[in-house]
């Protein structure tokens, strides 16, 4: 961007000021610093606003164009739509903050000085957008060192995150809601694919593989899950609960995906978990789709599912993170038998373990 309309004016002692000339308009004093300064543009860049009615072009290398830049590039739109729009929302922010501040001029002061007034979440997000546009920097040439390393991760406070949902609210929910009712088929939906709102408003019948197993990709991560849908169902899976969500989820059916509207539209993500906050309120329970997840892994490990069946069902990429939606159950299950079945895969008893004699 180069600074247009600057009119020098040299006084009888020899000392230059520069103003901002437009036509019509009167003469605004700019700053006596170097035209390069940042406190130079960024009166210059609000003096021409006033003046033009315009916002300025951001100056090739200031913070602002590298926003924009980065988020024009490859790697940005590389993202899964999710993870972009929860970025954009800081990178926005940082782009408005640095109009007029040079990406050469940062230090880790200044990035430590953006994330202290945010609460611990959104600070993790906007350090996560400033590390991405650093690495972009450095390989633009912008800069010859990231001012985010060294920058620890703003801590969370201690949670569980979305509580499961119990055996008892499950069955509370289903006695609310009937199947035909659309807020059953979206819970069974979910319950039975383990999949985040952000892809069960997705997820159709052309996802179901020849072999009978619904195969989808999850939009936070790019990984894949596959469910068994009409495919003969492993041991730990309850041919019962798919035999219900098969049932529910008619209501919707005949369009591109399970859960859209009786006019083929798709279904906002915002909108699936508003629907069974608000259903589950109504049958008493204070839990969230998300919760409806956390039951699916936790209920995969109970029946006795190998930790890489639940990966695969929930589409986990870590051990770690499995594990994450199973601790209550690995407490539990450490005082309690494991689960008898019977001929179908269901549950019918708790086997109580035998104590071996030590004679």
């Amino acid at each position: 961007m180069t600074l247009t309309n600057i009119l020098p004016v040299t006084d009888k002692t020899g000392k230059t000021r520069r103003y901002l000339r437009v036509k019509g308009q009167k003469l605004v004093k700019l700053p006596d610093l170097p035209t390069s300064h940042p406190e130079f543009i960024a009166a210059w860049s609000k003096a021409m606003q006033q003046a033009t009615g315009h916002v300025p072009k951001p100056q090739t290398g200031t913070l602002a164009k590298l926003c924009q830049e980065f988020t024009r590039s490859h790697g940005f739109k590389g993202l899964s739509e999710t993870y972009q729009s929860a970025l954009l929302r800081h990178i926005d922010k940082i782009e408005a903050k640095g109009k007029s501040a040079m990406v050469a001029h940062l230090r880790q002061t200044h990035i430590r000085q953006d994330l202290a007034p945010l609460l611990p979440g959104a600070a993790q997000t906007r350090l996560k957008a400033w590390r991405r546009l650093m690495r972009f920097a450095l390989d633009m040439g912008y800069i010859e060192t990231d001012p985010s390393a060294g920058i620890d991760k703003p801590k969370m406070p201690k949670s569980d995150g979305h509580p499961r949902w119990t055996a008892d609210e499950i069955d509370a929910f289903r006695a609310r809601w009937p199947i035909g009712s659309v807020s059953r088929a979206i819970f069974e939906l979910i319950y039975w694919t383990g999949a985040r709102i952000s892809d069960a408003v997705k997820i159709g019948p052309g996802m179901v593989s020849r072999e009978g197993v619904l195969i989808f990709k999850q939009t936070k991560t790019g990984d894949l899950a596959y469910v068994p849908w009409t495919c003969p169902l492993p041991i730990f899976a309850l041919e019962s609960d798919r035999a219900m969500m098969l049932e529910a989820i008619r209501v919707c059916q005949g369009h591109m995906a399970f859960l859209a509207t009786k006019q083929g539209r798709p279904r906002s993500a915002k909108a699936i978990g508003g629907d069974v906050s608000h259903a589950a309120r109504e049958a008493g329970i204070g839990k969230s789709a998300h919760g409806l997840r956390k039951s699916r892994a936790t209920d995969l490990f109970e029946r006795g599912a190998p930790t890489n069946a639940v990966m695969a069902w929930t589409g986990h990429q870590t051990l770690a993170e499995a594990e994450h939606y199973t601790r209550e159950f690995a407490r539990q299950s450490a005082v309690v038998g494991r689960p008898e079945r019977n001929g179908t895969g269901t549950v019918e008893k708790l086997a109580a373990p035998v104590a071996k004699s030590g004679k």
